[in-house]
């Protein structure tokens, strides 16, 4: 196994190719359709409260008050998003590490206030979710990057042109461009709808918060993506593959939530997959948010270099 065939030209070739044949395919479109639909509707459950309240303002006065607003939505959101990410506010005070629901210890400073009161709260809530739900949204997309063509035996024709280490890297590039792309237009729309529609967020406080959700989402969905690749050259069946993604993102949550009850370490379980430290790609301070980008970036390389070495060793 080496790298040294890497080819920066023919990763390109591969890359756009498979993008546009994503675009194409079943897999492809029911992933755009499953994260449009799921990043939409998400957005929509959460704006339409402050709508009526809007509404119900403009009733009873004619015109709205967004400071009003702000603050229903800031005593609403605020114990919410604290009980997500496990903390509490106490002050100035800084009683030591608390554990969020699922037993993750995190600072106790204000994180939940950052989120609330000095970003635009609705778009914090939205991007919460989005970080959560988005990982079981992705393997519609990633799961078929070579175990198609592997039961098909279509690769032998590919290998004739190019090498594996193109080809694995190629797809592995390919999707995530397609993922990023997607990202970018779910968080595009819903930050134009919050700026045109509710106008109670400023144009520049609104742009910078949606490009840090925006760069949370992209970078998380790399190691899940990775991941994917490597299931795919593991088996030689398009729904093999699925089905295991889907039971490996969803299973390593799952075991780690219900172990707990029984024995307490289980809940560590989680960072077998980046569960565990997602949720600090939007923490205010830097040590945390790029500490859980560099470790995205971490599983990303381990699952690849996992993924690729079966690549290279399998018989295709």
């Amino acid at each position: 196994m080496s790298l040294k065939t890497i080819s920066f030209g023919h990763l390109n070739l591969v890359g756009r190719y498979w993008n546009r044949y994503v675009v194409r395919s079943g897999s492809g479109l029911v992933y755009l359709l499953i994260a449009l639909i799921f990043g939409l509707s998400v957005a929509q459950m959460i704006i339409m409260p402050v709508e009526k309240m809007m509404e119900q303002q403009i009733k009873l006065t004619g015109k709205t008050n967004p400071q009003e607003i702000n603050e229903a939505i800031e005593g609403i959101g605020l114990p919410i998003i604290e009980w997500v990410l496990g903390t509490k506010e106490q002050g100035d005070a800084a009683p030591g590490p608390l554990l969020t629901p699922f037993g993750q210890q995190v600072p106790s400073g204000p994180w939940s206030k950052f989120l609330v009161k000095d970003r635009p709260a609705l778009l914090s809530a939205i991007f919460l979710v989005l970080v959560f739900g988005m990982p079981f949204a992705i393997s519609f997309l990633a799961f078929n990057q070579v175990s198609g063509d592997i039961q098909s035996r279509g690769l032998r024709y590919l290998l004739l042109r190019t090498e594996r280490s193109n080809i694995y890297f190629g797809r592995f590039l390919g999707s995530a461009v397609f993922s990023t792309l997607v990202m970018a237009f779910i968080v595009a729309t819903i930050t134009f709808y919050l700026g045109v529609k509710l106008r109670i967020y400023s144009a520049g406080s609104l742009f910078g918060w949606a490009v840090h959700g925006f760069l949370a989402l992209s970078i998380l969905m790399l190691p899940y993506i990775a991941l994917c690749s490597m299931i795919s050259v593991s088996v030689d069946s398009s729904f093999l593959s699925l089905v295991l993604a889907k039971l490996t993102i969803g299973g390593v949550l799952l075991f780690a939530v219900v172990g707990k009850v029984a024995w307490e370490p289980m809940i560590y379980f989680k960072f077998v997959l980046p569960w565990g430290v997602q949720n600090y790609l939007l923490h205010p301070e830097l040590i945390y948010s790029g500490g859980a980008a560099l470790a995205c970036l971490g599983y990303t390389t381990v699952f690849l270099m996992l993924g690729y070495y079966r690549f290279e060793t399998r018989d295709l």
